[in-house]
């Protein structure tokens, strides 16, 4: 029977001990021991004894100034325990001295334990691989629950030390972004090159690598100067995102409950980074939400109020946008020339992006409102401003309407999918315009049709979406036509709301990415 080989790579070695060549760890109480021994003042905590450990000067954060936390106690012999000529070895700092370096220490000792939580929850943050910063608290969270899951599985498998290696963009680098039981410090390490990192190579591709001698094993390339590791993939070999070393100071064996024990830790330290990335990502995504609702707030309001601009003629509109802002306009004026000026546009594009187009596209036609001109100028001043403007899709239709009250002459422009219809107790007649849309190319030439409008006729001009079809959850041109055929005596308020009505009830499923618009015009005598 053949001999089933285990899922991970094991380099079997000697059983030897192995010398360690790590640096050397900040120790708070080595550091007052050689302030004693520089100064000749023992640190001691108020009302403590020699015996008594210092453990004051890290607190976090320190409640009391250091005079108040601990005092200086003369590690000098008592009288008559030394010879005159042995006072020449002894420390002559004076008091005042020791404690304006203690102060420095303690101050530097408070930086160091500030500056280790901030790059913990910056490495914590960037392991989410975002651009933008999380909060303070959700960082800090993030990285206690990283550093927990590795301290775990440290003393389960009984290793010293244990470190979370992510992947850059670039897939071409690995950075710690959290440790245990290392070096302070460990953590503003610049990060390594994949290339030539062997045993984190072979982790990525799935597998589980032994290390039980490092020493004897040089061509693995432990990112650390320990006896012993194992390293782990975090992540799947179709979708690496990182490694996790364990180390350990002695040479030893690792058992498949070690693998586990790290692959579990892998796991849990995989969900809380990418539980993390969607908490924000949803922030985010509400904050993004809020700002586009005001946006869409101020598009609504640029929308003209029902108002009589003047007595022989009605006018009614209405502008649907699927999402919070949308690439659909209405809009109309009594000039100082006391013309009726009318338009109504349209962008090929949809949401936040047609919303930027219809906006620029209103604001040129507003700003041709009182100065001379006809319709198709006013399309050729929008068609030039668009063309000229950088990359991007700056497509969109336009109608504009001019009206002369007192002959009752109406001109007219159409451009692009925009739809116009005469209608009378006679029938309908479609108005035929250009059907390039603006920004489309340079040279497009628009046309002027005037037209009289006799007493109970109405005008009526939609965009693309509302004549669309049932299939697109528009009408028919047939049933628009005779709907508002039917309505043709009421106001033009109330057609302008019934159709209003009717179009998000054909198709309630795909209309949230429709934007419809429509007006309604009607010369009373």
């Amino acid at each position: 029977m053949a001999r089933k080989l285990p899922a991970h790579l094991k380099i079997h070695v000697e059983d030897r001990q192995t010398g360690s060549t790590k640096q050397p760890e900040f120790d708070l109480e080595n550091l007052m021991h050689s302030f004693a021994d520089a100064t000749g003042w023992a640190v001691r905590p108020l009302a403590g004894t020699p015996h008594h450990p210092v453990n004051d000067l890290d607190r976090d954060p320190p409640v009391r100034p250091l005079r108040m936390r601990v005092h200086l106690v003369s590690t000098a012999p008592m009288d008559g325990m030394l010879d005159a000529e042995n006072f020449d070895d002894l420390s002559v700092t004076s008091e005042e001295s020791a404690w304006n370096l203690l102060e420095q220490i303690d101050a530097m000792v408070q930086g160091i334990d500030r500056a280790e939580k901030t790059i913990a929850a910056q490495e914590a943050q960037l392991s989410k691989s975002l651009g933008v910063s999380i909060r303070k608290d959700e960082a800090e969270l993030l990285a206690s629950r990283l550093q927990e899951s590795l301290h775990r599985a440290a003393l389960k498998t009984g290793s010293d030390a244990a470190a979370l290696y992510l992947l850059d963009d670039t897939t071409s680098q690995l950075k710690m972004r959290s440790s245990w039981g290392m070096a302070s410090g460990s953590l503003s390490k610049p990060p390594r090159e994949l290339r030539g990192s062997l045993a984190d190579l072979e982790a990525l591709m799935g597998n589980a690598v032994l290390l039980e001698n490092i020493a004897l094993a040089p061509e693995w390339n432990c990112p650390e100067a320990y006896a012993a590791a194992i390293c782990v993939p975090v992540g799947s070999p179709t979708m690496p995102h990182g490694t996790i070393w364990l180390w350990s100071d002695h040479v030893r064996d690792f058992n498949a409950g070690d693998i586990d024990v790290v692959k579990a830790a892998a796991d849990k330290i995989l969900v809380d980074i990418e539980r993390s990335v969607l908490a924000d990502e949803v922030l985010r995504n509400r904050g993004l939400d809020r700002q586009l609702d005001a946006a869409g707030l101020i598009q609504s309001a640029r929308l003209p109020v029902a108002q009589q601009l003047h007595d022989d003629y009605q006018l009614a509109g209405w502008t649907f946008q699927g999402q919070s802002l949308g690439g659909n306009f209405h809009t109309w004026t009594l000039n100082r020339y006391e013309q009726i000026c009318a338009a109504l546009g349209s962008a090929v594009a949809k949401g936040p992006a047609g919303a930027l187009v219809a906006t620029s596209v209103q604001t040129v036609v507003e700003t041709c409102w009182n100065s001379k001109h006809k319709p198709a100028q006013v399309l050729r001043r929008v068609n030039d401003i668009l063309w000229d403007t950088a990359a991007g899709d700056w497509r969109s239709s336009l109608c504009y309407l001019q009206i002369e009250p007192e002959t009752g002459t109406m001109q007219l422009a159409l451009s692009g999918s925009i739809q116009a219809f005469s209608i009378s107790s006679y029938g309908f007649r479609r108005l035929d315009g250009t059907p390039t849309h603006l920004a489309a190319q340079p040279d497009t030439t628009f046309k002027n049709q005037e037209l009289m409008l006799e007493a109970g006729e109405l005008l009526l001009l939609v965009s693309e979406d509302v004549v669309s079809g049932l299939v697109r959850g528009g009408f028919t041109q047939e049933d628009l036509l005779s709907t508002v055929r039917g309505m043709a005596d009421d106001p033009v308020e109330d057609i302008a709301d019934h159709l209003a009505r009717m179009l998000p009830l054909l198709d309630a499923e795909r209309n949230h990415e429709i934007d419809r618009t429509l007006l309604v015009l009607r010369r009373s005598f």
